[in-house]
């Protein structure tokens, strides 16, 4: 069975991180983190930073971070 989940997207200069695994239950908590990346280039702007959060569908034993 899948079920939906958010998984952490961040670009750094034009550049996709690789965040394939951080996958969150909860869209609000997955946003508290996209937050906290795009905030911190606040204070560092030497560097180009865009954090959001997609919906996946995921298997139900996929390890999440909430």
């Amino acid at each position: 069975p899948v079920i939906m989940a958010f998984v952490l997207m961040v670009i750094v200069n034009g550049d996709a991180v690789d965040t394939d695994m951080m996958y969150f239950r909860d869209i609000h908590r997955c946003n508290y983190f996209a937050d906290a990346i795009e905030k911190r280039r606040l204070n560092e702007s030497q560097y180009k930073v865009t954090a959001w959060c997609e919906p996946r569908m995921v298997a139900k034993d996929t390890p999440f971070w909430d």
